[in-house]
């Protein structure tokens, strides 16, 4: 890239404009099949101010949830997307991308091609101050895939094709605190308010693809919304976004899991398009990625542990919130943060349904929830 009269810095392209720890770009994969019975999420990111590649797969079913995480020294090997067992290899940018996992100790195996079935959406770019400070900054693509090829878990091999799979995939850079060491020099950053609930859902329909990110407060006003309706490649028709969402959702009694719920949202043009959204796998607790502390030493993602490094680990993920993990890795959260796969169908065509990404979270007092 340094060939091309494209520099928007005055330093070559492996060095970041920036100087946090916590600044890192990188790729993120999620696939469901339609039967529930694999919900499978992976990432590989570069740390470019830690000298330090990552990268993690985990995969949930039949109560279990495995989880395999690599970290390597980035340099001077910055341009190979490989960490571990793990590899991302680019065959057409925004179009086509493959994914591998080699044969290892934590008995995670893949090989996947990954093909946009909808072109890439842009997120709104997001950035955070809090006590003066830059807090958070983010860059994120989304877009929707068809996917092709096989998994094997702990000897169990799951073929993939589009016909009852799909994949999401995100790729983002920027600073976020999901990766790089804490501080403890600075001044901690002031608290703002958490929201109740979250959901961020990408899914596939057999002629669309559609987005809806959202936060509610407290008291059930919405503080953040974004969404798409997009097309596939080939398809002249232009997406649009909805400008309100309403949602009644039903949870696991007593547990802060959805079970299913129903969405509506209302359209540019007035229309209400009206989905039924249920959870069909094991919930995936992105710790055993190494999100927040979730490496055996705690210290979280982006961290210097050596020029190569494996851990790994099977995780009991039966229970809709506890998580039996012996070696303690998996912290205890109040919002019990998971991800999981769910169909969804439409309730104005019987014929119109897909699966997809959903997530769900409560993180504090939302009307209509009580522990």
């Amino acid at each position: 890239m340094d060939e091309f009269p494209r520099h928007q810095t005055g330093v070559t392209f492996d060095i970041v404009n920036s100087t946090s720890p916590h600044w890192s770009d990188g790729y993120y994969y999620t696939l469901g099949d339609d039967q529930g019975r694999v919900a499978f999420f992976s990432a590989l990111r570069l740390y470019a101010v830690n000298d330090v590649m990552d990268a993690f797969t985990c995969v949930s079913g039949g109560g279990l949830q495995h989880n395999m995480r690599f970290s390597r020294r980035l340099r001077p090997r910055i341009d190979d997307l490989e960490c571990g067992a793990m590899s991302v290899e680019i065959i057409e940018g925004l179009r086509r991308i493959r994914t591998k996992a080699e044969p290892n100790e934590f008995g995670i195996s893949y090989d996947l091609l990954w093909e946009g079935f909808t072109p890439p959406y842009n997120e709104e770019y997001q950035i955070t101050f809090a006590g003066g400070r830059l807090a958070g900054e983010r860059s994120n693509y989304d877009q929707v895939m068809d996917v092709t090829g096989w998994i094997e878990v702990k000897g169990e091999r799951y073929e993939v094709e589009p016909e009852h799979w799909t994949g999401v995939r995100d790729h983002s850079w920027g600073i976020g605190p999901t990766g790089g060491p804490p501080s403890n020099v600075a001044a901690p950053l002031p608290r703002g308010q958490p929201f109740g609930l979250r959901q961020w859902v990408w899914f596939k329909l057999p002629d669309r693809a559609i987005f809806w990110h959202f936060h509610r407060n407290a008291s059930g006003q919405l503080t953040k919304f974004e969404s798409v309706c997009m097309y596939p490649y080939g398809d002249d028709r232009e997406p649009y976004t909805y400008t309100n969402i309403e949602q009644d959702l039903e949870f696991v009694t007593g547990e802060r899991r959805l079970m299913r719920g129903t969405v509506e949202m209302t359209r540019e043009d007035g229309v209400v398009e009206r989905f039924l959204m249920e959870n069909i796998t094991d919930p995936v607790y992105l710790e055993g990625g190494g999100y927040w502390e979730g490496y055996d030493d705690h210290w979280g993602r982006g961290v210097y542990r050596g020029d190569d490094h494996a851990e790994g680990e099977t995780w009991d993920v039966s229970h809709p919130t506890l998580i039996g993990d012996p070696k303690g890795i998996a912290q205890s959260r109040p919002d019990a943060w998971c991800e999981n796969f769910g169909r969804f169908s439409s309730l104005d065509n019987p014929a119109d349904v897909g699966i997809g990404h959903l997530e769900c979270v409560i993180s504090g007092p939302y009307p209509g929830f009580s522990d």
